[in-house]
């Protein structure tokens, strides 16, 4: 089955609502009972089913915030770009937003997530306000978007 907007939709809220969500199954409306997740920093091994991810990014629920900046579709997917902010509750930085970005792909059957890969290298910065950092991101030329990683 072609890829489109729909699928494109559902990539769209599994980050917005899913991974940026307040609990740790926001993100499992969106995705299948068996789907497969890799974290290429966070998690070597693949993770398999709801169980598994809940575990994996459970600590994160409501400390984190993963918008979506570009969409790109192919016939077996969709892949985008994000920027990625995790609050610190802890520690010197505490208050502040841990800053990345990444990448991820997806693949879908019968209209939800059955594979996500993320790519990125973790942490590239700090800023003070995750929104404003990201408005001011899309104000920018994709060239000049690296340039406000954080401190």
């Amino acid at each position: 089955m072609p890829i489109g907007a729909r699928e494109v939709e559902v990539a769209r809220r599994l980050f917005v609502e899913g991974w940026g969500g307040d609990t740790p199954e926001a993100p499992l409306q969106f995705m299948t009972g068996d789907v497969v997740m890799r974290d290429v920093v966070g998690h070597a091994e693949a993770m398999r089913g709801h169980a598994a991810v809940v575990k994996f990014w459970g600590a994160s629920a409501g400390r984190l915030k993963v918008p979506p900046e570009e969409f790109f579709v192919s016939e077996d997917g969709v892949a985008l770009t994000w920027m990625a902010y995790v609050l610190y509750d802890q520690g010197p930085d505490k208050g502040k937003w841990g800053c990345w970005e990444g990448m991820s792909r997806l693949e879908f059957r019968d209209g939800q997530v059955c594979l996500e890969i993320d790519y990125h290298h973790g942490p590239q910065g700090i800023c003070d306000d995750w929104e404003a950092h990201f408005n001011a991101r899309q104000k920018m030329s994709r060239a000049k978007r690296g340039e406000i990683t954080g401190k």
